[in-house]
């Protein structure tokens, strides 16, 4: 993308969404933008690979909300991305207010840049379409335009929103006025929009200069204009927790696009995918024979236009038809293909029963290796601990709970108070309550070890960081 007479181009990236309709593999804690369901890298990853060509990593950031700071920094982490800014929305108030949001910050530093926003957790098979789209675009947000980007539809799908297209902006027709967004459209409307042509499923990518989209805030949702523009007024001391509370929860399509004049949407074929339910595998990954999307370790034997994700377990199955499994390490999902999106319902359900299995897997990455819960119960927990070679955990110290380590593979460094020492391989030590510890890996080999914790009190949020290697210590 050209940046127009020197204007700069700051990408936002949307990445507060949940993903619930892809549980058991997303939880609230693990959230969809972070899955490796294409790849080797995250669809977080992949968004921000794709864009680094045009924009560099310094003149971008991401908008998520604060329950997902740490899973977020960790993806940035292992990419050597310190650059990408991250900003936290203390609660979910739908897309409005996140590009709002990082409207108002950019302003800080950049003034009156353009502003291209992405979706975290999109698949796009064609990158050189998807810039050339964005170069095409991002002369006519310096116009004054609010543009958006839509994708030719290839059958009649009722899961996406639309967009009309009105009169053409250019001699060549690649560029066109908006005539309306529609959102997900019954199937016989959805036929009838794919029979007349002209309409466009809704990419969620969209490109404007900031200050034309403050302008568009403060005339279609003042609310939320006022209530942002408090965060760049001196003598307003609210912090942003109560700036949130007050906002409205809307998207931005609906709070703005929908009623702007001035919005133009750019056509492109680029091999786009919301991935947004199990449902959208077979339009990413080959099938077989029988029309079915197996991966993982699974053996199937004559099941017909199915869905199978396995992981560490083998799943095997018989005479499926139309079908979707799932396997994880603690849960499973199976259920009819076209009864896919009750999914959420489903994840909703678990929330309200305060299942862990909505929240988090079993095995947690972080900045040092990860680590996986074996069991638990009444007053203990037990972990196997993998620390990768060079890595340390933080010097720390827990409340309510101690900790026995069995160093099972390499040698660890141990501090326990005012003592370091080596533990090596069938060895173990024994941290008290309340006792500053801290655990390194020296060697040339991943780390592993049992942890046996004890307490009254054995949940994650029992840490004080003394000294981090990380981010993790203000």
């Amino acid at each position: 993308m050209t940046e127009e007479k020197g204007v700069p181009i700051f990408g936002v990236i949307l990445a507060g969404g949940l993903g619930t309709r892809f549980w058991p593999l997303s939880r609230s804690q693990y959230p969809k933008q972070v899955l490796r369901l294409l790849g080797s890298e995250s669809m977080l990853q992949a968004t921000i690979e794709r864009l680094l060509p045009l924009i560099p990593a310094g003149r971008m950031a991401i908008v998520t909300n604060a329950s997902q700071a740490e899973v977020i920094r960790l993806q940035l982490y292992h990419k050597g991305w310190e650059d990408i800014q991250l900003w936290l929305e203390p609660q979910g108030r739908n897309t409005a207010a996140a590009v709002g949001l990082a409207a108002v910050l950019l302003g800080k530093e950049a003034g009156d840049c353009l502003m291209a926003v992405f979706p975290a957790d999109h698949f796009i098979r064609d990158q050189e379409s998807l810039l050339a789209a964005l170069n095409r675009g991002a002369a006519w947000a310096q116009k004054g335009y609010l543009v958006t980007f839509g994708i030719p539809p290839t059958r009649p799908e009722t899961g996406y929103g639309y967009i009309k297209q009105g009169a053409p902006l250019d001699e060549e027709g690649a560029v066109y006025r908006s005539e309306r967004f529609m959102e997900k459209p019954a199937l016989l409307q959805a036929q009838a929009f794919l029979k007349e042509g002209g309409y466009y499923w809704n990419s969620g990518i969209f490109l404007f200069r900031r200050q034309v989209l403050l302008e568009a805030f403060r005339r279609h949702l003042p609310e939320l204009y006022q209530g942002l523009g408090r965060l760049l007024t001196e003598e307003s001391c609210l912090p942003l927790e109560e700036v949130y509370k007050n906002l409205p929860s809307i998207s931005l399509d609906h709070g703005i696009l929908e009623k702007a004049a001035n919005v133009a949407v750019v056509p492109v074929e680029m091999g786009w995918n919301d991935v947004g339910t199990w449902g959208a595998l077979p339009d990413i990954f080959p099938r077989d024979a029988r029309g079915n999307v197996i991966l993982g370790r699974a053996l199937d034997r004559g099941s017909r236009d199915c869905i199978i994700y396995a992981q560490d377990r083998l799943v095997a199955t018989i005479g499926l038809e139309g079908t979707i499994v799932v396997d994880t390490p603690d849960a499973t999902l199976v259920c009819q293909r076209d009864r896919v999106q009750e999914v959420k319902d489903l994840v909703a359900e678990l929330h309200r029963q305060e299942m862990v299995e909505s929240e988090q897997h079993p095995t947690v990455e972080r900045p040092w290796g990860c680590y996986t819960v074996m069991d638990e119960g009444t007053g203990y927990k037990v972990k196997q601990i993998v620390v990768e070679p060079g890595k340390k955990l933080s010097h720390q110290v827990h409340q309510h709970r101690a900790e026995h380590w069995v160093v099972v593979q390499g040698t660890a460094r141990v501090t326990i108070g005012l003592e370091t020492k080596p533990v090596a391989t069938n060895q173990s030590v024994y941290i008290p309550p309340k006792t500053p510890h801290r655990l390194e890996n020296p060697g040339p080999e991943s780390l592993r070890l049992i942890e046996i914790q004890t307490g009254t009190y054995l949940d994650e949020d029992d840490i004080v960081r003394l000294e981090d290697d990380y981010w993790r210590v203000s």
